[in-house]
């Protein structure tokens, strides 16, 4: 159905005389086909798309469309586009005649392939809301951008910010009317925000800070875990690899192009960090370019001023016809460069069109392992590589999934793969080793310093089940919910081939969240997202009666409100799938549910279940009168966490030919995030390793020597590095845990057991922390008695050659003291080395004190890390008090 007759060619060439724009169109998507599985890229760049499922052509808003059933979905070659968080547009049309299911996602856009739209993955989507009770009418257009700060922009401007619980529909805008809508959102615009505009009209706007990411997995019609599907028409997607103006998206509403003369889309990305040293230069050439003038250097200057007719010795590419540069040598380690592309137009725009200058730094590293070259296939399986301890008695490690893909491919550092590594301390030590040859052996070339990896934990495993006394049952679990299409809790269960019923009493439930939840449980399998019935109590909400009757479906859910612990629930499950769900407060008289129907396969697995709502928190309930009539169940009960992986502490540890170096912190497999753990090669070097020959590189957890009762977990790895010394061109701040010696939640303590980044040797007569004695920074100052132990930290910081180490503190007399000792020190191998210490005289008053040395006196010091520490110098018994501590670090 053809409804506006436009002069595409007049609107072009129109926009083209105007000046030049950065949104480079990346996809236009009319949809006008009639048949086949490929959606038609007609914008020139060659990025169809893939249609999954059984295509419906349908009258358009211009001509065809593309109908979305709720199966179909169309997968964009993200790899070819470009397109990244920093900035860019989506545009479309769309029609939804009925709201079907829950959320309609349109578009989807990410680096991962496990995004859902509420999950911790980088990702952003265009969506229609479901109705949820004093939150969405249904029916409501969003534009929802995250990980980072969460950007929520929505079609009901007055009802404010989404993202707080409890904020009414108030005026919405509904697209689930059977009209024709366009909607175009852009982020990273001239001023720094992310629009959402609804036939031509801005809605909505917000301040745009994610974190730049590459979005190399972009789909129509359903999120990249393949859920919240759309229903509807679509016609006409454009996007594009820049923000639209207010003028652009008339034209693209429209049915034009908004066509761009400059290069675009650099590859590295503009500012880009850590850049290989070999890398190639590429870009989105102008939509007229017909030749390229690449300039490239590192003046700044040079490369912004430069023309054909004046190079400046940055001029490394004239009148060339690839869209990519090469540079001839190697580029040289810690540079930034600059670089600018001219694009040379052919007829009619022709002319020379002066590009943005682009910049990036390179690496200052030498790559180890980065874990991007491992496959599938004999010889390039990681555990091939990496030796575990397979078929070894002694040694608990695992490398890599038993099933393809053996690598980890969502939970990243960098690149697309990491190394998933599942360890079993128990009486057992867990390592995985691999071997070094050629020119990978030599560990002091290109001037390394120090090996580096990136590692991810997870939480530690929180979760029990104990009967004591005989009857009562005390459940202990964390996790973020029972809910959704995944749940993550502790179940204590048991199996079932037949007919089921289970009863209970819920007699407590910690409140680590209104939404904790305790209570019985049927269940399919023990995936997160297996099907399931429950009759759950919480502490603020009522008792709930939950099911998923399809595996990775949203959850359902009755609620009866004002019920409370101490509350028997029970649950039954005929063989044929029929729920009987009840609650009662005396456990004689019983309020039913409705019924439903649930389909699982035998066994089964039924329980008592708990969630705390909150995956920072362990949440205890208590269970009595626990029994399963008419059900026939073993005598013992099996418990484990469901739907979240959790870690037992173990020691982490590096070795370079079979030589140790353990991590600072015995609890490093117990963070949840990526972490840099970088190790000196000194630490090496000081127990004999020849590091002009390291012929083997191991990662592990516990001690081989001393076997012991252990826990286990998984730990995922990533980016192996040889660091060089950092250039310091100026003073750089130290970063210092805790600072100013914070510790809130009460106002004296004494000892540094609980004081974040801080250590003792011993125990501490009247040495600690409080609050008053006129601090400088915080509302905390230390306080350090004659005769105790001094108080310390060993920093991240890696001495470099050259560098300067300045130590400041702000200290005083708090009573009778005389005098304070200052020290700098590195460490070797656990050993506190002084390098440079000062007796300073106090005063009544907080004063500055001062305290430095050379790398350069000391050669030694260099490629460890720096600790501070401090001790009362004073006779007699007296405190001094200090805060407010600061170093600094600069090129001699």
């Amino acid at each position: 159905m053809y409804k506006k007759l436009i002069n595409l060619s007049c609107l072009v060439l129109l926009l083209g005389l105007a000046g030049k724009t950065s949104a480079q169109l990346l996809v236009h998507y009319k949809l006008d086909e009639t048949s086949g599985t490929v959606a038609a890229d007609m914008s020139g760049k060659g990025n169809d798309g893939v249609i999954d499922g059984a295509a419906n052509w349908a009258p358009g808003w211009i001509d065809g469309a593309l109908q979305f059933d709720g199966s179909l979905s169309v997968t964009l070659p993200a790899g070819n586009m470009g397109l990244r968080s920093d900035t860019g547009s989506v545009a479309f049309w769309m029609n939804m005649a009925e709201l079907m299911g829950g959320i309609n996602t349109i578009w989807w856009g990410g680096d991962n392939t496990t995004g859902g739209g509420m999950g911790p993955e980088n990702e952003m989507h265009v969506h229609i809301e479901t109705a949820v009770a004093d939150v969405w009418q249904g029916g409501e257009l969003c534009f929802r951008v995250l990980h980072g700060p969460l950007v929520h922009l929505h079609s009901d401007p007055e009802k404010g910010d989404a993202s707080v619980p409890g904020n009414p529909p108030v005026n919405p805008v509904l697209v689930n009317d059977g009209q024709w809508h366009h909607v175009v959102c852009t982020w990273g615009d001239a001023d720094g925000n992310v629009n959402l505009y609804l036939d031509g009209s801005l809605l909505q706007q917000a301040a745009y800070t994610t974190p730049s990411y590459p979005l190399t997995n972009i789909y129509l019609g359903q999120m990249a875990d393949g859920g919240r599907t759309y229903t509807g028409l679509l016609d006409d997607v454009q996007i594009y690899g820049g923000a639209l103006t207010e003028d652009e998206i008339q034209m693209v509403m429209a049915g034009s192009e908004v066509l761009s003369l400059p290069a675009a889309l650099p590859e590295p990305a503009n500012q880009a960090t850590d850049v290989p040293l070999d890398t190639v230069l590429s870009w989105l050439a102008g939509d007229r370019a017909d030749k390229h003038n690449v300039y490239f250097g590192t003046s700044l200057e040079d490369v912004e001023n430069a023309d054909t007719t004046n190079p400046r010795g940055v001029l490394v590419a004239e009148n060339q016809d690839a869209s990519t540069y090469a540079p001839t040598e190697l580029l040289e380690f810690d540079q930034t460069y600059y670089w600018r592309v001219d694009e040379v137009n052919a007829p009619p725009e022709a002319g020379i069109i002066k590009g943005d200058i682009w910049s990036f730094t390179t690496v200052n590293f030498v790559v180890v392992d980065d874990f991007e070259s491992y496959t599938d296939s004999s010889p390039d399986i990681v555990y091939e590589t990496w030796l575990d301890g397979w078929e070894i008695e002694e040694n608990g490690s695992n490398i890599g999934y038993a099933d393809p893909p053996t690598m980890e491919q969502d939970i990243i550092h960098g690149g697309s793969k990491s190394m998933p590594f599942f360890y079993d301390n128990n009486m057992r030590y867990s390592q995985a080793e691999r071997s070094l040859t050629g020119s990978t052996t030599d560990w002091t070339a290109n001037d390394v310093v120090a090996v580096s990896l990136w590692f991810r934990g997870n939480r530690r495993y929180v979760g029990s089940f104990v009967e004591e006394p005989a009857g009562t049952f005390t459940l202990t679990g964390s996790g973020a919910d029972i809910w959704a299409a995944a749940d993550e809790f502790h179940f204590a269960f048991k199996e079932v081939t037949g007919a089921s019923a289970i009863i209970a009493k819920v007699e407590s439930l910690d409140n680590t969240d209104p939404f904790a939840k305790a209570g019985v449980m049927i269940r399919d399998t023990l995936d997160a997202d297996s099907r399931y019935a429950g009759v759950f109590i919480t502490p603020e909400n009522g008792v709930r009666f939950q099911y998923r009757n399809a595996v990775a479906a949203t959850t359902e859910r009755s609620f009866a409100e004002g019920i409370t612990a101490p509350q028997w629930v029970k649950l039954e499950r005929t063989t044929g799938g029929l729920i009987r769900s009840y609650y009662s407060a005396d456990g004689s008289t019983w309020t039913r549910f409705n019924l439903i129907q649930v389909a699982m396969e035998m066994p089964v697995y039924v329980g008592l279940a708990v969630t705390s709502h909150n995956a920072e928190l362990a949440c205890q309930a208590a269970f009595s009168n626990v029994s399963f009539p008419n059900t026939t169940v073993a005598a013992e009960w099996t418990d484990q966490d469901v739907g979240m992986l959790s870690n037992h502490a173990e020691p982490m540890y590096l070795a370079l030919n079979g030589k140790a170096v353990y991590h600072d912190d015995p609890n490093a497999v117990l963070i949840d995030t990526w972490t840099q753990w970088t190790a000196p090669l000194q630490a090496f070097a000081t127990q004999g390793i020849d590091l002009t020959n390291v012929e083997t590189l191991a990662v592990g957890f516990g001690d081989k020597d001393n076997l012991r009762p252990g826990g286990s977990g998984t730990v995922y790895f990533d980016d192996i590095r040889l660091y060089r010394p950092q250039a310091v061109e100026g003073p750089v701040s130290v970063p210092i845990e805790n600072s100013s010696f914070e510790l809130p939640g009460t106002d004296k303590q004494t000892g540094f057991d609980n004081v974040a980044g801080w250590s003792t040797d011993g125990p501490c007569a009247d040495s600690g922390v409080e609050t008053g004695y006129t601090p400088t920074d915080g509302d905390w100052t230390a306080y350090l008695m004659s005769g105790d132990p001094s108080v310390w930290q060993l920093t991240d910081h890696i001495i470099a050659e050259g560098q300067t180490i300045e130590l400041k503190i702000d200290a005083r007399i708090t009573w009778a003291a005389t005098s304070m000792l200052m020290v700098i020190y590195y460490d070797d191998n656990e050993t506190r080395v002084p390098v440079a210490t000062i007796d300073v005289v106090l005063s009544d008053s907080m004063q500055e004190f001062n305290l430095s040395f050379s790398a350069g006196d000391v050669p030694e010091s260099v490629g460890r890390n720096v600790g501070i520490e401090f001790s009362n110098s004073s006779s007699g018994d007296t405190w001094v008090g200090l805060d407010n501590v600061r170093l600094e670090a600069s090129a001699k």
